[in-house]
């Protein structure tokens, strides 16, 4: 894999570990872009699997793309 090849598998990861780590940060930050407001759940779960969904997505796709 080349250099940009990494460096947009670390950013696109970085994403995801951002939903699974900080979830109540991106709840804030999508909430900012809706006038009326977002229900907020009452767990982050499914905000954290989502995250974790994207960062497996990311990692297959890489695996794909290097073979």
């Amino acid at each position: 894999m080349h250099t940009g090849d990494w460096i947009g598998t670390l950013a696109l990861s970085a994403f995801g570990l951002w939903w699974v780590v900080w979830p109540n940060s991106v709840i804030r930050f999508y909430s900012k872009f809706h006038a009326d407001g977002v229900t907020v759940p009452r767990t982050t779960v499914g905000i954290r699997i989502g995250g974790a969904l994207w960062i497996l997505l990311v990692g297959i796709i890489m695996w794909r793309a290097a073979r």
